[in-house]
């Protein structure tokens, strides 16, 4: 009679508990809608900016033709235009924008910490409903979309609604794709004699690849800088691109005036920044810009150079911080270390520029070194890299209020060194190295 008693008490114990779990379910789905319809709330204000910031390029084209037309043209008088009306619109978006995000990054950690616990369940081997009863996360997709003879690293960003890679194969030479869906790609003409890639970035409304010449070109083959001129609204998704014409233009003085290869990319107001890389001997702590405003190279002045050398390191932009992450170190040709520290400039609104430094004891060390790195709901995302000399399955993601590394589901094939990126619902990896140290055509999705 006791035994039954404590059954009874023991199964009125868990409908309790499943009423509660449907209760959070329905209020995650409320949740997840209200999100979805702010998400795309924000992207037709988006798009209603770039249409405004579009019609006022054209309306102070007009107005400069007038003026030269006239004889009344001045510095002051092509000043760009700046309505109140745009000025109203870029703060409501950015407010709405951090309020999505907020919601975001509250809602994605809530289901990783669901995950991880699920994931100690199962290890205790203990049998709850509370965590078998839904999967929080489905597993890793494979899918092709690099040419089988990819030989060397992906830089992946996503500009827009559209998604852009850039590599290099043996029979292509230097490529450049992208895609609106994932599934259907195009083939987008990369800059004239262009011969390695070293960087995407999309800021301000633009995209830039930054890359190294032909020696016919370029012998000391330095980066340049080149801007997408392409159609950025609606693509077709041809295979290849119908016009002769690449669709980039190389930036005045775009040549930059040291040898820095692989450096982490990323920008910043008015300048693209590269920091550290690779001098072909080397590692390298340096830090240059590219100012927009002058089109010159200058020594950095809101950055000092990073407190060691590094290359390879991928940028990760969080609320205005940049997370230097993962990367490697050689001296004098050959490999010195890979870093579990991740280096990161904390941006604060009130600090004067003169006074930022670089830190490598902010955040909590790499789980493994080399992974791929992005930013995901505003947290640290890793996925892939090495550790005891052997590729890595490993996905985790960090959690910067509580300082704590929290698993994701763990990747299909291992590699190390990919390139990470979130776009439209998931989290992709293309590329890196294999179990075999040779650059891989991989490709891998998770939805979350």
């Amino acid at each position: 009679a006791d035994n039954e008693q404590q059954l009874a008490d023991n199964e009125q114990q868990l409908a309790e508990k499943d009423r509660r779990l449907d209760e959070k379910d329905l209020q995650l789905i409320e949740k997840d809608m209200l999100i979805s319809s702010e998400r795309q709330s924000v992207q037709d204000l988006q798009r209603a900016l770039t249409s405004r910031d579009r019609e006022l390029a054209q309306l102070q084209e007009t107005l400069d033709e007038v003026l030269r037309s006239t004889g009344a043209h001045t510095e002051k008088s092509s000043a760009r235009v700046q309505p109140q009306a745009r000025k109203l619109l870029s703060f409501r978006l950015e407010g709405r924008l951090e309020s999505i995000e907020a919601q975001q990054h509250s809602a994605f950690m809530d289901k990783v910490r669901r995950y991880n616990r699920q994931l100690d369940s199962s290890r205790r081997g203990a049998v709850s409903r509370l965590f078998t009863e839904k999967a929080e996360f489905g597993e890793w997709e494979s899918f092709e979309c690099l040419p089988k003879d990819t030989d060397y690293c992906c830089y992946a960003t996503v500009h827009g609604e559209e998604l852009f890679l850039a590599s290099r194969s043996r029979s292509q030479g230097c490529f450049i794709r992208s895609t609106t869906d994932v599934t259907h790609w195009r083939t987008i003409q990369p800059p004239p004699h262009v011969h390695y890639p070293y960087g995407l970035l999309s800021h301000n409304n633009q995209l830039y690849v930054f890359c190294t010449l032909k020696a016919s070109h370029d012998p000391d083959r330095h980066l340049h800088v080149f801007q997408y001129t392409g159609d950025q609204d609606a693509l077709s998704h041809n295979t290849t691109q119908s016009s002769s014409t690449p669709p980039w233009r190389q930036l005045p003085n775009a040549r930059c005036p040291v040898q820095q290869w692989v450096p982490a990319i990323f920008g910043d107001g008015n300048r693209l920044v590269l920091a550290g890389g690779w001098d072909g001997s080397n590692s390298l702590p340096l830090v240059t810009e590219y100012c927009l405003d002058t089109n010159q190279w200058v020594e950095s002045t809101r950055y000092p150079d990073l407190p060691s050398p590094l290359q390879q390191a991928h940028p990760v932009k969080v609320k205005g911080d940049v997370h230097l992450v993962g990367g490697l170190v050689i001296v004098d040709g050959k490999f010195s270390s890979c870093p579990t520290s991740i280096t990161t400039c904390e941006i604060k609104p009130d600090h004067d520029e003169k006074s930022r430094t670089w830190r490598t004891n902010i955040l909590p060390s790499l789980p493994n070194t080399t992974p791929g790195a992005c930013n995901l709901f505003g947290s640290v995302a890793v996925a892939g890299g090495d550790k005891d000399g052997k590729h890595v399955l490993d996905v985790f993601v960090l959690d910067l209020k509580s300082r704590e590394w929290l698993r994701l589901p763990s990747l299909k094939t291992a590699c190390a060194q990919p390139s990470l990126v979130v776009f439209k619902h998931h989290l992709l990896v293309f590329g890196g190295f294999n179990s075999n140290s040779q650059w891989s055509d991989l490709s891998q999705k998770l939805e979350i």
